[in-house]
């Protein structure tokens, strides 16, 4: 049940202190990994790219959490928290997809987790004034426009915000994340947490961020 499939890997991202796997959306069959519940939701999609993404995406942190626990993955399911953000057993993960690909994340005891995939494409030009800080990105950048709002859908997703609020709320400078407007006030909330930033370029032609509380410990996953 921990293998590793093929176009999928698995490793501690040290800084954060956080395991990510990546796997490949294209083909996969979700086997005995699903619960009952998850197999009702994965035939609920109509669309089957949007199928194809969620089956990748669990089936990457369901193997996260069986590494963990050493359960198989059909009894570890994944729903989500009282703030939208996936939860087995009061641990909490993140998951993304983006062009192909779906990750997910898991650090035992963390209390804040995001991760997001990026593809890194060329943006409209209004999509660097919209929703980036002329301090934070001096002048349109594929790659770094990229690797910015891959951090901030992560802190969005840690933040358990999705796009409810500003990307702009957001200000990045190297590996520092700060908040401003919804999305401080959702910081303050949960007690203003202190996390860290990790990127990484990876896999070939993506930004993958994650951003984890330092909280340590290892909350057991029932």
């Amino acid at each position: 049940m921990n293998t590793v499939r093929q176009h999928e890997t698995s490793a501690l991202w040290p800084a954060t202190e956080t395991r990510v796997r990546t796997i490949k959306v294209e083909g996969l069959l979700p086997g005995q990994d699903l619960s009952h519940k998850e197999v009702k939701v994965l035939s609920s999609f109509r669309i089957e790219k949007r199928r194809a993404e969620w089956l990748a995406g669990r089936l990457a942190a369901k193997a996260l959490l069986a590494e963990y626990t050493g359960k198989p993955p059909a009894e570890l399911e994944i729903e989500s928290d009282l703030l939208g953000r996936p939860s087995c057993g009061g641990a909490l993960l993140s998951i993304s997809h983006s062009g192909g690909w779906a990750a997910a994340a898991f650090k035992p005891g963390s209390s804040f987790l995001g991760l997001d995939l990026e593809k890194i494409e060329d943006r409209h030009p209004a999509w660097y004034s919209d929703y980036f800080h002329p301090a934070e990105l001096p002048e349109p950048d594929a790659s770094e426009g990229t690797r910015l709002w891959a951090v901030k859908e992560a802190a969005m997703k840690a933040l358990g915000l999705g796009l409810m609020a500003d990307p702009i709320d957001i200000r990045v400078a190297g590996e520092k994340v700060s908040f401003l407007g919804k999305t401080l006030e959702r910081y303050r909330e949960l007690g203003s947490p202190a996390f860290v930033l990790e990127t990484r370029r990876e896999p070939e032609g993506f930004w993958t961020a994650v951003i984890a509380g330092r909280t340590g410990g290892d909350k057991k996953v029932e």
